[in-house]
């Protein structure tokens, strides 16, 4: 579905529930929108990748269905709004792909809407009817159309091929693998497991680990969650057999290339870049998780399991101090801190009513881009609610302020870049200054950051040991599970239980979403510190930092984030600014890290409870 933040496909996977004023369930919406797209694969940000973590609002069916006006191709001479050329302008040259371009942006726009509808309206959600009359763009042709373009364009208009190219590849993919995702996705979403006498939903064990404030009982709940969930490891075989055959079909001698069409980059770049963000956050992250693991459950980083962690950064913070009527007030006030208006020039349109059976997340819907950006905002209270909502402000915020021209530059691109604004704008909320105005304790608040730092370096960190695994399993794939006994606990930071599996059996990610989860957590940390350097209080209270971000947000992904991270001011994406914030925010949380410490943990420490 295009560029989007990360969020939604999380959402869209996430809840069986049935809603009052519909026959069918909820679960059937993420069923559906997984069977439409690979998501991220080919450049939905909104994936399981992603809280991670979107689109927008719903127009008449015949609008949804027709080319918006002026979104012409990369080098069309119509603007992002539609404007004619201005007088005396040389004639843009014909551009081959024009046709094309129109049907996919009119497709992106038809599933967006349908999207928003099947969140917050009354119908039924029926993508295949958005998809009506565009199958063209699923024949061989339209990708050899492509391919030739591709191959006479140089410059802008070289990437800008290359990412449509990308685009009609996941489109591909998601028609070749329809079924079997469909049936993976549906099963997921309805799946349960024994706990307390009560059916619980797969999805709720983060939930109900944060919950839990003892080790022999996380243990059990994640043992009776495992020992449900394997029972989806026969629809996973399905899938990924399924993906396996589609990459054939294509033309491409495996997952690795593919991967590497989608992400824009040599899988060997993506792999030299998980590696460094492990060497160089190693010491930060092995000292911030035992100084946290000492201070909240009063044990060593070495007894810990991943069960562990949703315990160990739980919000802790009461929700009465955040209400939901007081949320987007104070998110509309952050914003106006930095010389933004929430409804960036009357292109974001917010929903703030409560839906029956809506699920209670924010989400961002961009319908058309940069015109028509939609952000659900259900009424919800809690820290919790108010970072989900920063996140989507954030991606909304970016889409709607895109002036670059060109369908690539306006929705397509890596979804890491909306990802690394939705992480930006939420990274606020970790602000002590921010928490301690909004209402918090400062020891409260001081909590609140901490935990936020190792949440922040531990998504970055599980996202390169994820990239640097698949490719492990790609070339190797004998090796692959003793490869990832020696890689897990290196990046955890903690050991793995015996016998414990490879996050592949349950999760696979042949095609490196969590590449792009990476980027977006690399990127948001060079941009803060960007943002954050010099006097003047916190970057979020600064108008020049809303000038700053107005000016990145007006080029949408006609840059890669190599090049936003380069107009922040380094030689590109690199993990030294996160190493350096999480730092800062751990101290501003109560916690000096001091110097690196001894090699990470042995794989065989028992953990709390055994």
């Amino acid at each position: 579905m295009g560029q989007c933040s990360g969020s939604a496909a999380r959402v869209y996977h996430a809840a069986p529930v049935t809603r009052p004023d519909r026959p069918y369930p909820l679960h059937r919406l993420a069923a559906a929108l997984a069977a439409t797209s690979i998501l991220v694969a080919a450049g939905c940000a909104h994936a399981p990748g992603a809280p991670a973590p979107a689109p927008a609002a719903p127009t008449s069916p015949a609008a949804a269905a027709a080319p918006a006006a002026g979104q012409a191709g990369a080098t069309g001479a119509a603007g992002p709004s539609g404007a004619a050329a201005p007088p005396g302008a040389a004639p843009a040259e014909a551009d081959p792909l024009a046709p094309l371009r129109l049907q996919v942006d009119a497709l992106l726009t038809a599933q967006a809407a349908a999207a928003w509808a099947g969140w917050v309206g009354d119908a039924a959600l029926d993508l295949p009817a958005a998809s009506q009359g565009r199958a063209a763009l699923l024949e061989p042709a339209a990708l050899a159309r492509v391919d030739e373009a591709r191959r006479a364009a140089t410059g802008p208009a070289a990437r800008a091929a290359d990412q449509l190219h990308a685009f009609l590849l996941g489109e591909r993919l998601a028609r070749a693998t329809a079924t079997s995702t469909q049936a993976l996705a549906s099963a997921r979403a309805a799946a349960t497991f024994s706990w307390d006498k009560r059916k619980e939903p797969l999805r709720r064990l983060p939930f109900l680990l944060a919950a839990e404030p003892e080790g022999p009982r996380r243990k059990a709940l994640a043992e009776a969650h495992d020992a449900a969930a394997r029972a989806l490891a026969p629809l996973v075989a399905t899938r990924e057999a399924a993906l396996a055959s589609a990459v054939g079909s294509l033309g491409f001698e495996g997952t690795l290339p593919l991967a590497a069409a989608l992400r824009g980059a040599p899988v060997e770049a993506l792999e030299a870049l998980a590696e460094a963000t492990l060497a160089r956050t190693d010491a930060t992250w092995r000292a911030l998780l035992d100084a946290l693991a000492r201070k909240e459950l009063s044990t060593p980083a070495e007894r810990l399991r991943e069960r562990d962690l949703p315990r160990l950064w739980r919000t802790a913070a009461e929700s009465r101090a955040f209400p939901a009527r007081r949320l987007l007030p104070d998110a509309e006030a952050t914003l106006a801190g930095l010389g933004l208006d929430l409804a960036a020039g009357g292109r974001l349109v917010v929903d703030a009513a409560a839906h029956p059976g809506q699920i209670a997340r924010p989400l961002c819907v961009p319908v058309e881009v940069p015109g028509q950006v939609r952000l659900a905002v259900p009424p919800v209270a809690g820290l919790d609610a108010a970072r989900a909502l920063f996140h989507e402000l954030g991606v909304a915020q970016a889409a709607a302020r895109i002036t670059a021209p060109g369908l690539e530059a306006r929705r397509l691109g890596s979804p890491a870049l909306a990802g690394a604004w939705g992480r930006l704008l939420a990274s606020v909320t970790a602000d002590p200054a921010w928490l301690t105005a909004h209402g918090l304790e400062a020891e409260a608040a001081r909590r609140e950051a901490r935990v936020a730092a190792a949440r922040r370096l531990h998504e970055a960190r599980r996202a390169a040991a994820l990239v640097l695994a698949e490719v492990a399993r790609a070339r190797a794939p004998a090796g692959a599970a003793a490869a990832w006994a020696r890689l897990g606990p290196r990046a955890l930071g903690h050991p793995l239980d015996a016998g414990e599996a490879p996050p592949w059996r349950l999760e696979p990610d042949p095609l490196l979403e969590s590449a792009e989860v990476l980027r977006a957590a690399l990127l948001a940390a060079q941009v803060e510190a960007r943002l954050g350097a010099g006097p003047g209080g916190p970057w979020w209270r600064r108008p020049q930092s809303g000038a700053w971000l107005r000016e990145a947000w007006a080029h949408g992904a006609a840059r890669t984030p190599d090049e936003v991270a380069r107009d922040a001011g380094g030689a590109g994406l690199d993990p030294g600014a996160l190493d350096v914030l999480v730092r800062a925010q751990a101290a501003a949380g109560g916690l000096e890290l001091g110097v690196p410490g001894p090699p990470g943990p042995s794989s065989t420490t028992p953990p709390p409870g055994g």
